[in-house]
């Protein structure tokens, strides 16, 4: 029986949204103000994963202080986080209808490769946050096996299903560790049978889906 719904953040929950608005409004107000430390702000943000396995304010402030040559304050990280509150998709009735639903079946969580504080924000701004248990992810991020584990809480993995949009991080990783996974096709790549439920949005899923997946598993 499944009792956890694990779900991924960006992609999956909060889709067609980008950070230049925020990233130059944050860099705006520490008095960087070049059109090129926004470029380089933004390719830092996709390269601190390769070299760091958790999210923490001082590896990440030198990341992004090296990103774009130029020295950042102490806290640079609730600036930005400020800013990032307001990198969600306009409000969306049917999102939150969905996730109401789901919390009254299944314990909800978030497992997420940033800071929770900071994706929490974004949300509780969205009307969503509350309907989560937890958020993982800052302190051991995917792919680590036990970023999938640990959102597991007390729960086996067979009763807990990982919900995202990258193929490599929410859905092998976690079929890796047993976990069940349905992938939130939101970029609209080619799918196959290998890939296992496939939805188009957070939308689609539902008890009766999840119920598949609970029949198929008792079949087995």
């Amino acid at each position: 029986m499944i009792k956890r719904l694990i779900f991924d953040v960006d992609g999956t929950i909060i889709t067609g949204v980008n950070f230049i608005d925020s990233v130059t409004v944050t860099l705006s107000k520490l008095g960087i103000n070049d059109e090129n430390s926004v470029k380089l702000f933004l390719k830092g943000i996709k390269t601190y994963e390769q070299l760091h396995d958790n999210y923490n304010i001082t590896d990440y402030t030198k990341h992004m202080e090296q990103a774009i040559n130029n020295k950042l304050p102490d806290d640079f990280a609730y600036v930005f986080w400020e800013e990032l509150k307001s990198a969600i998709p306009p409000k969306n009735d049917k999102l939150i209808s969905t996730f109401s639903k789901l919390s009254k079946e299944y314990e909800l969580v978030l497992l997420t490769n940033y800071f929770a504080k900071s994706q929490l924000n974004r949300l509780n701004n969205m009307e969503i946050g509350s309907f989560f248990k937890e958020c993982y992810g800052e302190k051991c991020i995917k792919p680590n096996e036990n970023a999938y584990l640990t959102a597991c809480g007390d729960k086996k993995v067979q009763e807990c299903i990982m919900i995202g949009d990258d193929l490599y991080l929410d859905i092998e990783g976690a079929k890796k560790q047993g976990l069940h996974t349905i992938f939130v096709n939101s970029k609209g790549v080619e799918t196959n049978s290998n890939m296992g439920i496939v939805v188009n949005c957070v939308e689609d899923i539902s008890k009766e889906l999840i119920t598949q997946i609970e029949e198929k598993d008792f079949e087995c």
